[in-house]
């Protein structure tokens, strides 16, 4: 290869990282600029979203007095809760029973909890509507969890079963030389593993739990408005300085949720790396 060839070569390498860098500066600028100016205006004294009056914390205020709001934020919460508990827990059993089991059916098992994901939301809520109508069901607390662990599980049985696939066997067998029967090992050696897979699938459970509109829209009954059912009414109104502050609060919520978790695992990564 001549030098002008090998030149040339380095002029368009920097030339292709260098839009690809620009590319993905630009995406993050289009999905992290409306949520800054959304925050923005949330500190708006006047009622316009575009035009830009004082600071003011009044519609922070008028969000924490509003009782439609709050008695949303409760059912949201409680939902959310439930929901990732459920879907946790048979996601989790399901996942080790995949990796670590051999029985008939096992592949299909596999393929049915993963089915929601390919699936249309729209089109599991009106099938699972359908079906608790024809079972006499009365839409709520019941049908909204019910709705959200049918959303949940594929993603929960996912983490656990990437982290299960991972573990050493070895270490199970080595329990069950030294005298341990098979629910010992499970909780002593296999349970400790999954810890931290097993959390992460019940922040991401509830926190798509918290986000759901679609399948919320169709279990959900009388009493039982969600948060973003609620935010989605009072979006037909046209949108308010009260919505911006609303917005901004959980997005604080969802930043603080993402310290917490980061914190708690970034020093166990670094720790990793330097190794």
């Amino acid at each position: 290869m001549t030098p002008h060839s090998k030149a040339q070569g380095r002029f368009i390498r920097r030339v292709v990282h260098g839009i690809s860098g620009w590319i993905t500066l630009l995406t993050y600028l289009f999905m992290l600029v409306p949520i800054v100016v959304l925050i923005a205006f949330a500190f708006n004294a006047g009622k316009s979203t575009v035009v830009w009056t004082g600071f003011s914390f009044r519609w922070f205020e008028k969000v924490v007095s509003n009782r439609n709001i709050l008695d949303a934020l409760q059912v949201s919460l409680i939902v959310a809760l439930a929901s990732a508990a459920v879907s946790t827990a048979i996601g989790s059993v399901a996942a080790v029973a995949i990796t670590r089991r051999s029985f008939p059916g096992r592949d299909l098992l596999g393929a049915a909890l993963a089915a929601p994901l390919v699936l249309p939301e729209i089109v599991l809520g009106v099938a699972l509507l359908v079906f608790m109508s024809f079972a006499g069901m009365i839409l709520g607390y019941t049908t909204l969890i019910i709705g959200h662990v049918l959303v949940s599980i594929p993603f929960a049985t996912l983490i656990v079963r990437a982290a299960a696939s991972s573990l050493d066997p070895r270490l199970e067998n080595a329990a069950a030389d030294l005298g341990a029967n098979e629910w010992q090992t499970f909780r002593m050696v296999t349970l400790p593993q999954l810890m931290p897979s097993i959390f992460t699938a019940f922040i991401l459970s509830a926190t798509l739990s918290f986000d759901n509109l679609v399948m919320s829209t169709f279990t959900s009954g009388v009493g039982t408005t969600t948060l973003p059912l609620r935010i989605y009414s009072m979006l037909k109104l046209g949108i308010t300085p009260e919505i911006n502050a609303l917005g901004a609060l959980m997005v604080l919520a969802n930043v603080t949720i993402l310290l917490l978790v980061m914190g708690r695992y970034l020093p166990l990564m670094l720790k990793t790396n330097r190794r």
